[in-house]
């Protein structure tokens, strides 16, 4: 048996949406594609590329002459490495999925379509346990609770087969505190779903949603599994994925902020494992601005660090930091500061990402590294500077992932295969280090 069956057989972190293939796009709109609002897909695709595409045009081709018009489908669809790493342009090709399944007069008809879809392929593809997540873009509690009830209710169907299929609950950035008082409430009218919904996530944009802004919800979150432990829920949380927005450091501290708040994974984490005079030549001038109010929390977090900072060598000069907590906190915090680069700053960057990652070791916290993903997205030159290697090279708990694996075109097979390919691990020695990553699921904190 491939000593890698158990890490290419268990899916811990994927979206369904992003499991759609080109022919599963062309498959469920083929009837439908004229009559489809292709608006959000279009104007994102035109804002993040600098080009409006034709949608029906495309269809029409991929149709009418297979052979060279799922290719052009293909071109438009999948995220490469040449689509550049940024966040906005994967969102912008990921809307093309959006626009179809939000078409109104078959929008249940194809959310069901396009779910069933993707868990008959997973199961083709060998895989025995999935934990699917997923975040509803329907802003009124009848059409989140409709949307979250049909996956959960299709993969509690599932399960009864050749799966065990597991549902987690994204809940919106911008609304997390409806969305979890909305997912309640399906829980009260479906307790059949319960050992289905098995956690809550915080995906989509992360630049912007500091993760200080959740405590409130989380401990929330916390105190309900203790006053309810056979409902349960626990935590993974999608951080230091896209960080653009701020300095390295604030993006590191937001991985460790979100571990010590109780989050039992993380999703992607490059923060942690991408080598930072890396991470500042991805584009100009990168990570040296940020707002004054991600700084001022940089600095209260390194004051309350200080002695565990001192043991990774990172030297936290107190009185200079206090005087420009003063300072800044004479500005406005939505003022930016600029602090630059020079190879000590790096080297103590690099040794940040140490005590964190030894934070998370402590913790019991997983990674879930996703490594087409994190190449393509997070605009990383080649494999050999992917994050995959340090966390590899750590003890951190660790769960190899596909994320989208029809938009990256990268089934999770695959993805074990390409850390094979740009690792020197080799296939007994990586099987050892990952385990059997079925022991992170969700639910596991539930009475048994």
């Amino acid at each position: 048996m491939d000593p890698l069956h158990l890490a290419k057989t268990c899916e811990l972190h994927v979206h369904p949406g992003g499991c759609l293939t080109v022919e599963d796009l062309i498959d469920i709109g083929k009837d439908d594609y004229k009559d489809i609002d292709w608006t959000l897909s279009k104007d994102a695709y035109e804002k993040a590329f600098g080009t409006r595409p034709d949608i029906v045009a495309l269809y029409d081709e991929a149709l009418s002459n297979p052979d060279a018009g799922i290719d052009r489908f293909r071109d438009h669809f999948v995220y490469t490495q040449e689509d550049g790493g940024d966040f906005g342009r994967f969102q912008a090709k990921f809307n093309l999925i959006l626009g179809l399944l939000k078409h109104p007069p078959k929008r249940q008809e194809f959310v069901e379509a396009y779910f069933r879809h993707v868990v008959n392929r997973l199961t083709r593809q060998g895989l025995d346990f999935v934990e699917f997540r997923c975040s509803g873009s329907d802003d009124t509690q009848e059409g989140f609770l409709r949307f979250h009830r049909v996956h959960a209710q299709i993969l509690s169907a599932a399960s009864q087969d050749s799966i065990t299929a597991r549902y987690i609950v994204s809940l919106r950035r911008w609304s997390s505190d409806q969305d979890y008082d909305w997912l309640q409430d399906l829980l009260d009218q479906h307790p059949e779903l319960i050992p289905t919904i098995v956690g809550i996530d915080f995906a989509h944009f992360e630049e912007g949603y500091p993760p200080k802004n959740k405590r409130d919800i989380l401990g929330r979150v916390h105190q309900d599994n203790l006053t309810d432990p056979e409902r349960a829920l626990e935590i993974t949380y999608h951080v230091g994925e896209s960080y653009f927005d701020k300095s390295l450091e604030s993006a590191i501290r937001w991985c460790h902020e979100v571990a010590e708040m109780g989050t039992r994974r993380l999703g992607h984490a490059t923060a942690l494992g991408l080598d930072p005079a890396v991470a500042i030549a991805r584009r100009p001038d990168a990570h040296i601005c940020e707002l004054i109010s991600e700084r001022l929390d940089q600095i209260t977090y390194d004051l309350s660090h200080t002695s565990d900072l001192a043991t990774f060598n990172i030297k936290v000069d107190t009185n200079a930091l206090r005087d420009e907590q003063q300072a800044l906190e004479r500005r406005a915090p939505d003022e930016t500061v600029e602090r630059f680069y020079d190879s000590q700053r790096l080297k103590e960057v690099r040794n940040r990402q140490q005590y964190v990652l030894h934070r998370l070791i402590q913790l019991g916290t997983v990674i879930e590294t996703c490594p087409t993903s994190n190449l393509r997205i997070g605009g990383i030159p080649d494999p050999s500077h992917h994050p995959i290697h340090a966390f590899l090279k750590s003890n951190v708990n660790l769960a190899i992932c596909s994320d989208d694996p029809g938009i990256f075109d990268s089934p999770l097979a695959s993805e074990i295969d390409w850390v094979l390919t740009h690792t020197d691990w080799a296939p007994d020695a990586l099987a050892q280090r990952l385990g059997d990553p079925r022991r992170f699921k969700l639910g596991s904190i539930r009475p048994k």
